[in-house]
């Protein structure tokens, strides 16, 4: 069915009012609703801050009130006094320790006096010991290695050396004889001093007793094994000639 132009016309007149009408409120509701959002928006972000300043100052309040408190005199004193009362119980109980340790002395003086001097006595028995069982195996050793020493004081005196070569021979046996007598030194070894001395029983064995011309009678005149010793004790007696 075909309209009229003129009829398309005159219904369109009609309609243009409400649809423009419609456009217009429209955009003012929704500038309103926009409108009431921001506002309710923007109060809100407004209250917000206005709680949030609240809490710190109360924070802050709280805070300086603290430290008021832990620095007025009253605290103060209080934990003066706390100190002082901490310093007279430790006296007190130091004080109570000391009586207990001099009841303990009365009590278990002398039986820990002689503990200590059994003690003392033991150490110095065992180092005496000690010392003795050293000096034992040195004199063990020693008497072991004279002779040989006298192998070579007999062999000094009999063989003579008749060239270089064997004079060289001789020096190097001298070395190790010399050696040996040192070694005994650095163990407390002493050879018994013999000629030109006065006879001594203890350290002395007379072999013979003859005239001398250079030394005067009950002198040790000649020395045929020497003798050794070690502090007080004799390891060996030198055998030895006494001018009569």
């Amino acid at each position: 069915m075909i309209f009229p132009k003129s009829i398309i016309l005159a219904i369109a007149a009609l309609v243009a009012p409400t649809v423009n009408g419609f456009q217009i409120a429209k955009p003012s509701v929704a500038f309103r609703t926009a409108g009431q959002q921001v506002v309710s928006s923007t109060c809100l972000y407004v209250e917000e801050e206005g709680e949030a300043g609240t809490e710190a100052e109360q924070a802050s309040d709280n805070s300086a009130g603290g430290t008021d408190i832990l620095n007025s005199p009253e605290f103060l004193k209080r934990k003066l006094d706390v100190i002082k009362s901490d310093i007279a119980q430790a006296e007190a109980d130091i004080a109570v320790a000391k009586e207990q340790v001099e009841a303990g002395k009365a009590e278990w003086g002398p039986q820990l006096e002689d503990l200590e001097r059994e003690y003392k006595n033991i150490q110095e028995r065992m180092s005496s010991q000690t010392g003795q069982h050293n000096d034992m195996a040195i004199t063990m050793v020693v008497r072991e290695m004279l002779e040989l020493l006298d192998n070579f004081d007999r062999a000094f005196g009999v063989i003579k050396p008749e060239n270089d070569e064997e004079a060289a021979i001789e020096a190097e046996y001298k070395e190790l004889y010399q050696s040996v007598l040192d070694k005994f030194t650095s163990l407390g070894v002493e050879i018994v001093a013999t000629v030109g001395t006065e006879f001594d029983y203890e350290v002395h064995q007379a072999i013979m007793q003859r005239p001398s011309e250079d030394h005067e009678e009950g002198i040790v005149c000649e020395e045929f094994a020497k003798g050794f010793k070690m502090g007080d004790t004799l390891i060996r007696a030198a055998m030895v000639a006494v001018a009569a």
